[in-house]
């Protein structure tokens, strides 16, 4: 009997870790911290202690009050997923955020946005994706 609750507990436990679901971090969760060599360096932190992150040398001070969420991405052979920012028509902000490794990616069918690999909507929550 314990053999069986152990193997159901553990189980449940590997069910968890393969079935993670994870979206771009939102616009109001991500950091902007200037660099030395000029432009600026966003990140965000994920629940699991994860790091989004990237570097934008051409970056103004604005560009992170001036963007929304445009698309994700997932690359392949470098299995991260790459969250892309950018401000209205007409202005020049735009940078990314970068997490990876995200192995046994998959899309979140329920979210419906996602094409292949490659994800546009406003909304960060409709470019959700499972991850182990």
């Amino acid at each position: 009997m314990k053999h069986v609750i152990l193997a159901t507990v553990s189980a449940m436990i590997m069910a968890n870790a393969v079935a993670a679901t994870t979206t771009c971090p939102p616009i109001q969760s991500i950091t902007q911290t200037q660099m030395a060599t000029g432009g600026y360096r966003y990140e965000a932190s994920e629940p699991d202690g994860r790091l989004w992150k990237d570097e934008s040398p051409l970056a103004s001070a604005s560009y992170l009050a001036d963007s929304t969420f445009h698309n994700a991405q997932y690359d392949v052979e470098t299995e991260a997923v790459i969250c892309t920012y950018r401000g209205p028509m007409g202005n020049d902000a735009s940078f990314s955020v970068t997490l990876k490794p995200v192995s046994g990616w998959n899309l979140t069918p329920a979210a419906g946005y996602w094409r292949g690999t490659y994800c546009e909507h406003p909304e960060v929550s409709k470019c959700e994706f499972s991850h182990q």
